[in-house]
């Protein structure tokens, strides 16, 4: 059993990697690999792809493996690289490896990616966030390029190559269903995984949050600001900067947010602007909405 899951982010990836994978790991005797320390790299290094310097990289690992990383579909996310991402991936794995792609709703995806960025302190302001162009370059000024924005396309093009493909919703992915398709697992298996006590994997900060970091950038660099105050936290036994590591971690926005304002005030999901989407959002939905898996 080979398995590589691929993305998407903002879909659930990290309640399986910190969970369920590690779970059928244990369970099946399957080597669960963590790409990163596989390859000793530093992820802020990554150009176009994590495996862009690598060739045949399957041969590196466990006759039986499962390996989860969501930028495997393209680097950060963009799929206006899907198709050179792919062209990597099939260089390091064997047609017979069995992929797994976790679609969302698109909207509720795009929507999801631009509150992370702004709660990262990479602020750009909505109308701004989302373009398209046919280049090179990931991420530009922290916006996000929509080109190739296709979910058939995407399915497409991993089924003309890997001889199992294997689809599922994020809004179904707690159903678990997808699993028995991959692995041979028994019911009761997946009936203690449904049960299981259930934690929340970065949810985004509430709408009040991201209108704040928005208007706080106005006045300051906050990247900037925010980064000034990470770089400052140090582990340390001395008492004194003990103190001041505690002072300063109040100073953490996403913290903030996360961990006592959107927990004492009742919580509002942040809406992007559909206008400020140029694709035809309405649609996608409703063709994810329809896609029969």
């Amino acid at each position: 059993m080979k398995l590589l899951h691929i993305g998407l982010g903002k879909c659930g990836s990290t309640l399986l990697q910190q969970e369920i994978f590690p779970k059928i790991s244990k369970f099946k005797n399957i080597s669960y690999i963590d790409i990163v320390k596989k390859l000793n790299i530093d992820k802020t290094k990554i150009k176009y792809h994590i495996l862009e310097n690598q060739n045949k990289f399957e041969k590196k690992l466990p006759d039986s493996f499962i390996l989860s990383y969501e930028g495997l579909f393209s680097h950060r996310w963009e799929f206006s690289r899907v198709f050179n991402s792919f062209e990597i991936i099939k260089k390091n794995f064997s047609s017979d490896t069995v992929v797994l792609i976790i679609l969302r709703n698109p909207y509720e995806l795009l929507n999801s990616i631009y509150c992370q960025s702004i709660q990262k302190a990479k602020i750009v302001k909505p109308e701004n966030f989302f373009y398209i162009s046919n280049d090179e370059e990931v991420r530009k000024n922290y916006k996000f390029n929509l080109y190739n924005f296709d979910y058939i396309k995407l399915i497409s093009l991993y089924k003309s190559y890997f001889k199992k493909v294997i689809i599922t919703k994020y809004e179904k992915l707690n159903d678990f269903s997808f699993l028995s398709e991959i692995f041979d697992l028994e019911n009761s298996f997946i009936k203690e995984i449904k049960n299981r006590k259930r934690k929340i994997y970065n949810k985004s900060i509430s709408s009040y949050g991201i209108k704040t970091f928005l208007a706080l950038n106005n006045l300051v660099n906050l990247e900037r600001n925010q980064q000034f105050i990470f770089n400052n936290i140090k582990q340390t036994d001395n008492p004194v900067l003990k103190l001041k590591n505690k002072i300063l971690s109040q100073l953490i926005l996403r913290d903030f947010f996360q961990n006592k304002f959107d927990k004492i005030f009742p919580y509002k999901k942040y809406n992007f602007k559909k206008e400020y989407i140029p694709v035809d959002i309405d649609k996608m939905t409703d063709d994810y909405n329809n896609m029969k898996l």
